[in-house]
């Protein structure tokens, strides 16, 4: 009779515990259950992705493919890229991802070598989403961040901190790279539209010419560096003509430093030379990977943008 007691009194305190955690997990976004193997239950945890997917784990995960630079920069930036065991044909920061197995690109994945690598999950961003249904075919776990906006680098932070079981570490790093934004646009985010510069940044030129528009991380950056982004009444990347670039007259034209062949093409020609910013010589190149990518580096973009606007008269 005592021996029932026991069992029964056990049986009801494994029921709290479990309850407790699930409660836990609606809160946070993730419920870990942390029981001995002696009690019958394995270890747990479900983390829940920027596209509002649950993965389950048994633990945080030891064996990382990161699929786009950003994230590949960011887990680096939370102090486990030791955890990372492949990844995309574009990560090349910080030093040490050039000795990691790549995996090919958003066009051309190796699955096969993913499957090798072994991991414990794959993280892939909102623009290679794709993936997931694939990677989830060879019985692969994907993860997926946004890696879109400025927001998103402070919020990828955080869940990848959820991911790797780092959540206090990630939430701290975050509000250290937030708090760094906002003292190097200290005197300039806030400014009044006619003490902007207005600024035509080119993020492709070939046979078409790219800008980012409004809800891109490039538009906040500029903004925020006291620009007025002439292109930002449009949503997101887009292609612009160029007789819409001189009607537009930009006072600065900023660009990624392996386009300089093709902006100097550009801005001889005839019809451009009485745009403020050829006939000024505000033309302005900048590192094409910090400006590409929603990672930890957005402060050294941001305080390039800062100091290039600063020297317009």
């Amino acid at each position: 009779m005592e021996e029932r007691k026991i069992l029964m009194t056990l049986g009801v305190l494994v029921s709290v515990v479990l309850i407790s955690a699930m409660v836990l997990g609606a809160l946070t976004g993730r419920i870990v259950i942390d029981l001995n193997e002696e009690d019958g239950i394995n270890g747990e945890m479900v983390v829940e992705d920027a596209t509002g997917k649950e993965i389950t784990l048994e633990e945080p995960p030891e064996r990382i493919i990161s699929f786009m630079p950003s994230n590949t920069e960011l887990l680096f930036h939370l102090e486990v890229g030791d955890r990372i065991v492949g990844v995309d044909d574009f990560s090349n920061h910080p030093p040490e991802v050039q000795e990691l197995p790549s995996v090919g690109d958003s066009m051309n994945v190796d699955y096969e070598k993913i499957i090798g690598l072994e991991p414990d999950v794959v993280v892939v961003s909102q623009a290679v989403s794709h993936m997931r249904g694939e990677l989830e075919d060879y019985g692969e776990r994907a993860f997926v961040t946004n890696g879109e906006s400025l927001d998103d680098v402070y919020s990828d932070m955080q869940l990848l901190g959820e991911l790797c079981g780092i959540p206090e570490k990630a939430e701290e790093k975050a509000n250290e790279l937030k708090e760094e934004m906002y003292e190097i646009t200290e005197n300039t985010r806030d400014l009044p539209e006619e003490e902007r510069v207005d600024t035509f940044y080119i993020s492709g030129a070939g046979n078409d010419i790219n800008t980012p528009g409004n809800d891109t991380f490039q538009d906040t950056l500029l903004t925020n560096a006291g620009a007025n982004n002439i292109f930002s009444d449009k949503q997101g990347w887009s292609n612009v003509g160029e007789e819409e670039i001189i009607d537009r007259e930009p006072e600065v034209i900023i660009a990624p430093e392996y386009l300089q062949m093709e902006v100097k093409e550009l801005t001889e020609k005839d019809s451009w030379q009485d745009i403020p910013a050829v006939e000024n010589d505000h033309i302005h190149y900048v590192d094409g990977d910090i400006m590409s990518r929603p990672g930890p580096r957005i402060v050294e973009a941001q305080e390039e943008l800062v100091n290039i606007l600063e020297d317009v008269e």
